[in-house]
């Protein structure tokens, strides 16, 4: 073999079957590949735009036999869905800042691959060859997949095996079932098919016209650019209206007009134009119950819309890249005037990317870009939330747009079951379902509910909230946030607006216990640890007691530390070196066990909770709580003696963030205050600062090592005073309610103080 052959990955002739002896194990063959058509691809996609549209329908980077070509087409599509040049010269610039031109032989093999293209008209033409080859090697895996189910030495059922068989060959071609456009004239024969199987069985505008009088009357039509959005709840309707406007677009004023159902099938499609057309009722189509007349109307009915230029697209999992290339094609042979999506929740965006963010922008700017690009209104089909009905007049609003999302993937929310942190766009990411979390009822009590999925809505804009306790949210103007008038939308909220927060969470449905000495470790590590890569792991502290329990806790990890005394620095550091010789594959068990939770190599700034650390049980949660206030907590008594302060210190304010939700847990409540100095990263402070929460705090976790005695001298002070309402007011909506009550009852202020337990300060 030569090294073009490697490279390349060039068929010798032998693996042709052209000459040499052919009794040879087909393992030894190369899998069916035609790699001047991938280079013809390439290079026509990068000669002319029109290829690219011809291509996209067609093939996946995953059709490409050498990985190098997959990700020079990767790279392309990308351009083009931003609709910028796809040439050698802006294709090798996306791959440079990508840090993949060297995986692909640089930018000289781009202009290779235009140099190797015959003529960019035939692009869609090498397309077909590569897909078919793609499709052979599916088939050639799938095969050794049979092979090893029927050698499978374990046994089995033999029908779940033929079954597996036989999903192994489905899978094949299954991509590419029903995937592309057709004419009515081509799906009305299987309608009518189906309506006979059903019956053996026994069972002057500008715009383009709605056909609903009124409403093209006050718009004039629907008119190029705009993208419409008919959003409803489920069962009401909602694609019953785009087929009536397709229907008025190209059967009554022979406009084209394509609608991609990502719901219902073409045939239901047509089914439901043919009941509307015929005026034959649709149940007697479904059950096959027709009489003559019926089928008079349907066939004289037949002629009439089969000329229609009205397309129809039930592809599975479209793209918006599929979608846009297919409304290319039609506005270039049949002069496209209407697009309909049947329905914004079940689209994709169908491409590679390295966040959700970048997904969901370009989801949300795909379609009306669509609609400006070909110059035709496209129509959108929307589910509602169940905002309307939760309104006396059930009138929807823009905010109860289903889509209309309101959080940022950031938005960190606690799952009921594990009581685990994790993020919206986590759940998006993973594909989550049914996710358990914890809910308010109408009593504002938490009960399980489960988050069905997350979706992307695209991009808007978005506001920061703050509270006075210094936590804080980003969201929609429409996202609604609990007041004492109800649930409020950001947008109606002002400066000084009471917000309901949570006062406790309730612990996880399951746990997962820790070694004690794990849970130590790991709390002095993000406290006072530095385990950055390509150092050693060492812990720092003046406090004896800190020092003797992370020696401690490192006996569950087989390592003896090693004590570097720094008098000058009056500081103690503890080296945690592996227990044996670090070979290839072997490393620091500590080292790889933070690893494990993605915190290995992670600086000050950029320390966080495990999600693991969340699993605990409570008693191991104030372990935690307990050791990691004695690094870089703080316990300090007032000079009053009076009173005194509780807080931990870090330049991370997500961990200091998921220190507050542990410490709801316990139901004592927190406030984040950020501290700015010149020429330093923030800092920030979380404070226990209420007497009622410093006592919890005190009582039922307290701190570790030489802080300890001043939590207990704060205990005892705290213990003998009583709660400023003054920290922690009801909001003047409240009164103005009790004392409507009070007058009701007849009872006064000081009569009220004195049943709720309360200081009174009045004169009544």
């Amino acid at each position: 073999m030569t090294i073009e052959d490697l490279e390349y990955g060039v068929p010798s002739a032998r693996s042709h079957g052209d000459s040499g002896d052919r009794r040879y194990d087909p393992a030894d063959r190369l899998p069916p590949q035609d790699l001047d058509a991938e280079r013809s691809v390439l290079g026509g996609m990068m000669i002319s735009k029109d290829a690219i549209a011809d291509v996209i329908e067609q093939l996946r980077g995953t059709d490409f036999y050498r990985p190098a070509h997959e990700i020079v087409y990767e790279a392309i599509l990308d351009l083009y869905g931003r609709g910028e040049p796809a040439d050698a010269v802006t294709v090798a610039d996306e791959l440079t800042k990508r840090g993949e031109i060297g995986r692909i032989g640089g930018a000289p093999y781009l202009h290779t691959l235009i140099a190797t293209v015959p003529t960019a008209a035939n692009a869609g033409y090498y397309a077909r060859i590569v897909r078919e080859r793609a499709i052979l090697r599916r088939l050639v895996e799938a095969g050794t997949r049979i092979t090893q189910l029927g050698y499978a030495t374990d046994g089995g059922d033999v029908d779940e095996l033929v079954n597996s068989a036989q999903a192994e060959v489905y899978a094949v071609t299954e991509r590419r079932a029903s995937e592309d456009f057709l004419p009515l004239s081509q799906i009305i024969g299987g309608t009518v098919d189906e309506i006979e199987a059903a019956g053996h069985r026994g069972e002057g505008m500008q715009g383009v016209p709605t056909g609903f009088a009124d409403l093209d009357r006050l718009t004039n039509g629907l008119h190029a650019g705009q993208m419409i959005v008919i959003a409803a709840r489920p069962a009401i309707g909602k694609s019953t209206l785009g087929i009536d406007i397709a229907r008025s677009a190209s059967i009554k004023h022979n406009m084209a007009s394509v609608v991609f159902s990502l719901e219902m099938s073409r045939n239901e499609i047509t089914m439901r134009l043919l009941s509307a057309e015929a005026r034959v009722h649709l149940q007697k189509m479904r059950t096959g119950q027709m009489g003559e007349d019926d089928w008079a109307k349907v066939a004289q009915t037949m002629g009439k819309i089969s000329e229609a230029p009205l397309f129809i697209d039930d592809s599975p999992n479209m793209s918006l890249m599929e979608i846009r290339a297919k409304c290319r094609r039609l506005k270039q042979r049949h002069d496209l005037k209407l697009v309909i999506i049947d329905y914004l929740q079940l689209m994709s965006s169908g491409k590679r990317v390295e966040s959700r963010q970048q997904e969901v922008s370009e989801f949300s700017r795909a379609l009306k870009l669509l609609a400006k690009e070909l110059e035709v209104p496209v129509i959108a089909i929307s589910q509602l939330n169940r905002g309307p009905e939760q309104r006396t007049d059930k009138k929807p609003q823009m905010s109860d747009l289903r889509e209309s999302g309101c959080l940022t993937e950031d938005t960190r929310i606690l799952r009921a079951d594990t009581g685990a942190e994790t993020t919206l766009g986590e759940l998006y990411a993973l594909g989550s379902r049914d996710v358990p979390v914890w809910a308010l009822d109408d009593r504002l009590q938490y009960v399980r509910r489960h988050l069905t999925h997350v979706f992307p809505t695209g991009v808007k804009p978005v506001f920061r909230l703050t509270l006075a306790s210094g936590k804080r949210i980003t969201a929609t103007a429409n996202h609604p946030f609990l007041t004492y008038e109800g649930w409020t939308p950001l947008e109606e909220l002002s400066v000084g607006s009471r917000l309901g927060v949570p006062r406790h969470v309730p612990g996880p449905e399951r746990t997962a216990h820790w070694d004690d000495r794990k849970v130590v470790m790991l709390a002095h590590l993000l406290g006072d640890g530095s385990f950055v890569r390509r150092r050693p792991i060492r812990y720092a502290s003046v406090d004896e007691a800190n020092l003797t329990a992370v020696s401690d806790a490192a006996a569950a990890f087989g390592i003896t530390p090693i004590r570097d005394d720094y008098a000058a620095a009056r500081v103690t550091t503890l080296r945690l070196p592996a227990p044996y010789r670090l070979t290839r594959g072997k490393r620091n068990p500590i080292a790889e066990w933070l690893d494990d939770f993605g915190l290995f190599g992670a600086r000050s700034h950029e320390k966080f909770l495990p999600t693991e650390v969340f699993h605990l049980p409570k008693q191991q949660i104030a372990l935690f709580l307990r050791h990691i206030w004695a690094t870089d907590g703080s316990v300090t008594v007032n000079a009053t003696g009076r009173g005194g302060r509780i807080y931990y210190a870090s330049t991370s304010r997500r961990l200091a963030e998921q220190l507050a939700v542990l410490l709801l847990r316990f139901g004592i409540s927190t406030r984040l205050r950020t501290v700015r100095r010149a020429g330093y990263r923030d800092g920030y402070t979380l404070d226990v600062s209420g007497v009622d929460d410093q006592r919890r705090f005190l009582q039922e976790i307290g701190v570790h090592g030489a802080r300890g005695a001043l939590a207990q001298r704060l205990l005892e002070i705290v213990r003998e005073l009583s709660g400023n309402p003054n920290v922690d007011t009801v909001p003047r909506d409240v009164w103005d309610d009790v004392r409507d009550i009070l007058v009701e009852r007849g009872m006064t202020h000081r009569e009220f103080a004195a049943a709720t337990g309360t200081p009174f300060r009045g004169s009544t």
